[in-house]
């Protein structure tokens, strides 16, 4: 039974989503060890460009760099967490922590493919483009082209009476007929 960000288990316990943040390029390990004891885990990975040697080949890499989302019950398994190799906070670092919503972390898991990997969409220059969330929600653009191999897009947004350059992550952003 999901409501508002919250599962409740077997045992009657209500479970969240939580945003931890892991230590530098620990994220996979942070994973693996939340996971053994028991933990649902998810760490949003990406497809990107490693630029170097003779030609640059494509690696998988966490969407959000030192950070994953756990799922637990807030008021008994925080030290479990906080307590767990890689593990650096759970957000935001204060007493009580403040859960995330399943939608958003659903909405996350939706752009990944079977394999579970993020990858850059198709689009080409002067695709119209709408942005999904943030300040500029709803607002139409022309992309123009792909800033870097982490999936930052820039695109030029239609506004009243000027056009404005924006750089953003490529996935808050869905092509428009």
């Amino acid at each position: 039974m999901i409501s508002h960000g919250t599962e409740k288990s077997l045992t009657g316990l209500r479970k969240s989503w939580f945003v931890c943040q892991t230590n530098a390029r620990e994220e996979r390990r942070a994973k693996y060890f939340l996971e053994e004891k028991g933990f649902e885990v998810y760490l949003p990975m990406m497809e990107a460009q490693r630029l170097g040697g003779s030609r640059p080949t494509l690696v998988q890499r966490p969407l959000f760099r030192s950070y994953l989302f756990v799922r637990f019950n807030e008021d008994r398994e925080i030290p479990y967490v906080r307590w767990t190799q890689g593990v650096r906070k759970i957000l935001p670092d204060n007493i009580r922590p403040v859960g995330v919503d399943d939608q958003l972390v659903e909405a996350i898991r939706a752009l990944a493919n079977r394999e579970g990997v993020i990858r850059k969409r198709a689009l080409k220059k002067r695709d119209r483009v709408r942005i999904l969330s943030g300040p500029f929600k709803e607002l139409m653009g022309i992309f123009e082209e792909w800033t870097s191999d982490r999936g930052r897009i820039r695109i030029l947004l239609q506004c009243v009476s000027c056009q404005a350059r924006l750089e953003l992550h490529h996935t808050l952003v869905e092509k428009v007929a």
